[in-house]
């Protein structure tokens, strides 16, 4: 799968942030993801994302909603997930390869701090195969 933001997930990695590619979501079921942050992340608040595009003018696509678990001594999981209506309502796929490309970022902001960008990156959209209940 070939990216149409190279330059921008570069970039995002030349930062620290990332830009990587997150697992691909599946059109016709939930999306949860546990990021494990290697230290105690247990007070800080966090949010995510998706786009069509960097700095894209319009609407963001969908945010995720954001539980933030216990710090274990070597990370604290925090879990993103979009329901099932959600990720129906994301874009289609325009070019026929069974695929639509998006954008997210995953902000942080540290417990009496300010909000930075912690990770940021693609996923991909697949097309559903199986009808879901």
């Amino acid at each position: 799968m070939t990216s149409q933001f190279p330059d921008w997930l570069r970039q995002c990695a030349a930062a620290g942030q990332g830009g990587l590619t997150l697992p691909p979501i599946d059109r016709a079921l939930s999306y949860p993801l546990t990021v494990k942050i290697p230290l105690d992340a247990s007070a800080d608040s966090f949010s995510a994302s998706l786009r069509l595009s960097p700095d894209a003018d319009g609407a963001t696509l969908a945010d995720f909603a954001v539980s933030v678990g216990a710090w274990d001594g070597t990370y604290t999981p925090v879990t993103f997930t979009l329901t099932k209506a959600q990720v129906a309502a994301l874009p289609a796929d325009a070019d026929g390869d069974g695929l639509a490309e998006l954008v997210f970022d995953i902000l942080r902001t540290p417990s009496g701090s300010y909000e930075r960008r912690y990770l940021a990156g693609n996923v991909f959209i697949s097309g559903k195969v199986t009808e879901g209940a």
